[in-house]
């Protein structure tokens, strides 16, 4: 799976978002993903991972699907700032 197709996916639902990705097994399957939007406010972990889940659900379905797992850190703007 290319980082970009990644970021892109991620940027589209998520326009201005900080994002960062790492590749944690070198197979491009397993990803890192830290994503720092206000898009976050008000929603809790499992609605701010839902979101991420959303816009990348295609791309982790089944069993060929080039995302098999992913590591989410889901943060908003002011989190960030406060190192929560």
């Amino acid at each position: 799976m290319d980082e970009a197709m990644i970021r892109d996916r991620l940027l589209q639902a998520f326009p201005g978002a900080h994002i960062e990705l790492r590749d944690l097994t070198g197979t491009r399957d397993h990803w890192g993903c830290t994503v720092i939007t206000e898009a976050f406010e008000g929603l809790g972990l499992v609605g701010r991972h839902q979101a991420v889940y959303a816009c990348l659900n295609d791309l982790m379905a089944g069993d060929s699907a080039p995302i098999h797992a992913l590591q989410l850190n889901t943060l908003t703007p002011d989190e960030m700032k406060r190192g929560t």
